[in-house]
């Protein structure tokens, strides 16, 4: 008995050889061979691995390794056009920047320089500095871009929006305001605003034109930046440059009328000053909230009380016009109440939610989130451990 069955299990194997190397013999043909091949299948199906089969099991891996990695390939040769033309904008918008800045700064050290030579190298200076701020400002946040994309560094609120693309972008903007300031002081305080009437081509509605670039250089900042056009920040930060734009759009209006000699108290006129280049200012401040990694009650106040130094003095300059002056009422005297209204159940709704969310999170301050993943999870093994909790 042992001799035939020892006997059976060689011709078995002699028969599986025969069968795996002639596949077109009468061999592997035989029902003999049929047999083993459905034997051999049944224990496949049964789960047993035989040694014979371990190489195609490797090469079906392979293969499907290799499926994979030519459908990430065709993956990223489908997403490549995006992020050219992603980066084919933001250069333009960058480019738009520095052209705005070398316009805006020639021309205003143009009216101080042809008219005195008092501190010409200084003003020259001064737009080179901004320049090269804005320059260093760009490489930043390109490092910035790089390192939140490699996971360091990430920054973000607590209701997990990504706002780290913002980064330094209010630091760019202060440089700004700092540098344009006195420029425009200086020409509205003395001499040069008649000379610029006399002797420049446009005259003062040339230097309206050129006050105003403050405004679409804010815009080629904010769109220079955005990484996600359809994120929650862009939709941010273009609420918030709009309501900047009336803000400025309405200061602009007193201003006019400043350069027309429309404004006949020296404090009023000293007010008006004043409020615009406040107004060219607050983008610092919503620039920087934007950066910042938590909601905090400091950043709702600072947000109100811009609005309110902003609103409140202009309303009150309106009202001198209308009610002692008698001039005619002006629509944007309806704005101001409107936004010092709106700022303030903004103000108290934000409160509210901020004291929830504390009393929730167990009456200290909330935890910091990046794309929803908490900031001690960001190691390796710990992004390794959140991505299997959201995958399963």
């Amino acid at each position: 008995m042992i001799s035939e069955t020892g006997n059976d299990n060689l011709k078995e194997d002699y028969l599986q050889s025969e069968a795996s190397y002639y596949p077109e013999s009468p061999v592997s043909s035989s029902p003999e061979a049929g047999q083993l091949s459905r034997r051999r299948d049944t224990l496949t199906s049964s789960g047993s691995i035989i040694p014979e089969e371990s190489g195609s099991i490797q090469r079906l891996v392979s293969s499907v390794a290799a499926a994979s990695s030519t459908m990430t390939s065709g993956e990223f040769m489908q997403t490549a056009p995006l992020l050219a033309h992603k980066s084919k904008r933001s250069l333009m918008y960058k480019a738009l920047c520095f052209l705005l800045l070398v316009f805006q700064g020639g021309i205003l050290d143009f009216y101080l320089i042809i008219f005195t030579d008092l501190y010409w190298c200084s003003w020259i200076a001064t737009d080179l500095v901004v320049i090269s701020g804005w320059g260093i400002f760009f490489m930043k946040n390109a490092r910035s871009k790089r390192e939140r994309a490699c996971g360091f560094h990430q920054k973000s609120s607590i209701f997990g929006c990504n706002l780290g693309e913002f980064t330094y972008a209010y630091l760019a903007w202060l440089i700004y305001v700092i540098a344009c300031t006195p420029k425009v002081v200086l020409i509205l305080e003395t001499s040069i605003l008649d000379l610029i009437e006399l002797k420049v081509p446009c005259g003062v509605t040339g230097l309206k034109i050129i006050m105003l670039l403050s405004v679409p250089l804010l815009f080629c900042l904010i769109n220079s930046i955005i990484e996600d056009l359809n994120g929650a920040t862009r939709h941010r930060s273009q609420s918030c440059f709009l309501s900047t734009c009336l803000d400025l759009l309405d200061s602009f209006t007193l201003v006019e009328m400043l350069l027309r000699s429309e404004i006949p108290t020296l404090y009023l006129k000293y007010t008006v000053i004043s409020v615009y280049f406040v107004a060219l200012a607050v983008p610092t401040i919503w620039l920087y909230e934007l950066t910042a990694s938590e909601l905090r009650f400091r950043w709702m106040w600072a947000r109100f009380c811009a609005s309110l130094v902003v609103n409140a003095p202009l309303l009150v300059v309106r009202c001198f016009q209308v009610y002692v002056y008698g001039m005619p009422v002006s629509v944007f005297m309806f704005k101001n109440m409107f936004f010092l209204v709106c700022r303030f159940l903004e103000l108290v709704e934000q409160c509210v939610a901020v004291r929830g969310v504390r009393k929730l999170a167990g009456g200290g301050n909330p935890a910091q989130f990046s794309h929803c993943v908490s900031e001690n999870d960001m190691c390796p093994h710990g992004y390794v451990n959140t991505l299997a909790v959201t995958q399963s």
